[in-house]
């Protein structure tokens, strides 16, 4: 189904809207658990405080202690890209597998709607079964992907009616961007460097353009300039 080498755009949406990143706590126990499905599983009997520890030590690019994983095979996954917000999740995936990108995603799901039904006290199902799968087919696509998922999901966490209304405040949706941690832009433009995302050789096989600061600060601003409420790339339809 998936081609190994092929960039993917994942969208995967909670059922009936399901509000799943609202609260920090949830989304850095999907950050754990993105990390450990793309190379095992988690140890047993952590503690809340551990998993937030671990969570935030992927996103600041630190080793985990060895008793916070059990890893049991190769990436599944390369990650070019992700975005976490409030009712779903983008993610722009190379498959390193057989298969890699739905055994990774199978398991992401399954771990973490354990996890919330679990603390909600809930039995139902969390994410539709079905995700949207789009395959990346040329520089330009990917270019786009990358802008949508990072720029346009994000401020839409900061303001979900911003396209159509605009940005009043240009430079504090920038900060906003360049400090939700939800997100890869901050790897991206080199204000971190998260594990969450694949070794630096793959990013710059496929992002050579996009990773330099300078470059994506002239990348953020031109995107704000396009008029995106008549804008939507034909392969996000």
């Amino acid at each position: 189904m998936f081609e190994k080498s092929v960039p993917y755009h994942i969208i995967s949406r909670a059922i009936e809207g399901r509000k799943i990143f609202d609260k920090e706590e949830d989304t850095l126990r999907f950050i754990f658990q993105s990390y450990t499905a793309n190379i095992g599983r988690p140890a047993f009997n952590l503690r809340r405080q551990d998993i937030k520890k671990a969570a935030h030590a992927i996103l600041n690019g630190e080793e985990l202690p060895k008793s916070f994983i059990i890893i049991e095979h190769s990436p599944l996954v390369y990650p070019l890209s992700f975005a976490y917000v409030i009712n779903h999740h983008h993610d722009v995936l190379i498959s390193n597998t057989e298969d890699g990108i739905s055994k990774y995603l199978q398991k992401l799901h399954t771990g973490f709607a354990k996890y919330l039904n679990l603390k909600y006290g809930r039995k139902t199902a969390l994410f539709a079964r079905r995700y949207k799968i789009v395959p990346i087919r040329t520089e330009f696509q990917l270019h786009a992907v990358i802008k949508y998922v990072n720029i346009k999901n994000t401020l839409d966490v900061y303001r979900p009616d911003w396209i159509n209304k605009g940005l009043k405040d240009r430079s504090e949706a920038i900060n906003f961007l360049n400090n939700y941690q939800f997100s890869s832009l901050p790897d991206l433009t080199g204000k971190r460097n998260s594990k969450l995302l694949a070794p630096r050789e793959i990013l710059e096989q496929y992002l050579i353009k996009e990773i330099t600061g300078e470059d994506y600060d002239k990348f953020i601003n031109d995107y704000l300039e396009e008029k995106l409420a008549s804008f939507k790339p034909f392969f996000l339809e």
